[in-house]
């Protein structure tokens, strides 16, 4: 029978042993567990509820659990001390062999950077944008921290085998990055929930020109539209890009050509203008220039959505020759240490601080209110992933979303902008 992308990988996975379909209740075999700073819950709290008095007593594989502090490093307040001493033990105590303690990062970018999550597998952590791994042609979602206590324990899980979305994009990749405005544009025409549940498989000519920075943003926010997970096929740049990361065998998947999909859409980025969405939701999207003039007195670049390296680039592109607009605060955080490594490298950051633009530790700070909060009144374009109403702090402020190079525009004009009016690179 013809299967997409979803049904292969859960086929793969199902301890039953037996092919699956869209629709089926099937318990899966997980292949690898991320745990970032709310490893305590699942090894300790919950342990501790569950009657087991010393904690986790154990857990399945040590080899294939991942824990990486990342909101909370470094600490900002004593509490959050605290809770990372307390992982540190338990950590040691399972012997659980993958821990990035000390360096600052998002876990999903660093579970990319050192080849923690392959394709063909799937990968659980109790975060909504574990979604992001599909972009190497893994199967990635978010589970509760419940759901990864016995996760922890017994290295399997129930799943409803989802539904599938083909998505498929065709056009000419530009130089610049676009992932942010073709995921916008999809919300603002079907709605931010027109993945629902679903599994989301993307397809067409423009994909393989798609960078893995491009490909983590569109899956990345795969929950942003609802859906279970975002998936990419594995190509040559999937395989450049894992060369080097991991010496661990795998099995790509992909689709069958007659597998049957809930619904298809077909978008030509030709045809598609820069968007940004408005306050208060993700999908209420509007081309940039019927938003053109709106002040600003915040731009952020970051976020497991855009904190890579073609996202900043764009920004020291943007900035080469110009200065941050007076009165406007450019927040720039990398996704972890190695993307800021190797915007170090290229030069990028010498010309973001020539032009006054802030770059901050990695990490996922930028994207919460934790690092750049907003008083009341005030208005932030963001290249980061949510723009909910409080989400940088007041509840009486601003957030638009949009993708880094209308960001980094912004931040030089002061106001929303065309970026065809500031950037002449385009």
């Amino acid at each position: 029978m013809a299967q997409t992308m979803a049904e292969k990988l859960f086929s793969g996975h199902n301890l039953a042993g037996k092919p699956v379909r869209a629709g089926d209740i099937i318990e899966a075999q997980i292949d690898g567990a991320m745990v970032h700073y709310h490893a305590s819950e699942p090894m300790h709290d919950l342990a501790l509820q569950a009657g087991f008095n010393e904690g986790l007593p154990r857990v399945w594989d040590p080899e294939r659990i991942f824990v990486l502090v990342d909101h909370h490093q470094p600490t900002l307040s004593q509490k959050q001390a605290d809770d990372n001493a307390l992982i540190r033990r338990e950590v040691e105590r399972l012997g659980i062999r993958s821990f990035h303690d000390s360096e600052p990062g998002i876990s999903h970018q660093m579970m990319a950077d050192y080849g923690l999550m392959r394709p063909g597998e799937l990968v659980v952590g109790n975060d909504s944008h574990t979604i992001s791994y599909g972009a190497l042609n893994a199967g990635g979602t978010g589970i509760t921290r419940a759901d990864m206590f016995y996760v922890l324990l017994f290295g399997e899980l129930w799943f409803q085998v989802p539904q599938s979305i083909k998505v498929v994009l065709n056009g000419h990749q530009p130089n610049y990055p676009i992932a942010k405005d073709i995921v916008l544009y999809l919300a603002g025409r079907y709605g931010d929930d027109f993945a629902g549940n679903m599994s989301m498989e993307y397809d067409g000519s423009l994909v393989p020109q798609l960078s893995i920075d491009s490909r983590m943003c569109l899956a990345a926010h795969g929950v942003e539209v609802g859906a279970k997970l975002a998936m990419f096929v594995f190509d040559e740049t999937t395989r450049e890009f894992l060369r080097g990361r991991t010496d661990k065998r795998y099995e790509p998947i992909a689709a069958d050509p007659d597998a049957e999909y809930e619904k298809e859409i077909v978008l030509d980025i030709e045809d598609m203008p820069f968007v940004v969405a408005r306050p208060h939701q993700f999908g209420n999207v509007a081309p940039v220039d019927e938003l053109a003039g709106q002040r600003i007195q915040q731009a952020i670049i970051g976020s497991c959505a855009n904190g890579r390296f073609e996202d900043i680039e764009i920004a020291a592109r943007v900035l080469k020759g110009r200065k941050v607009a007076k009165g406007v605060r450019f927040l720039i955080s990398p996704a972890s240490q190695q993307v800021y490594l190797q915007c170090v490298k290229a030069g990028l950051v010498e010309t973001l601080l020539e032009a006054g633009a802030q770059v901050v530790t990695p990490g996922c700070g930028v994207c919460q209110p934790k690092v750049g909060f907003l008083s009341d009144g005030e208005v932030c374009i963001t290249a980061t992933t949510r723009n909910f109403k409080g989400r940088k702090g007041s509840l009486k402020a601003d957030i638009y979303l949009a993708g880094p190079l209308t960001v980094a525009a912004a931040a030089v004009a002061g106001e929303i902008v065309n970026p065809k009016e500031v950037f002449d690179g385009i």
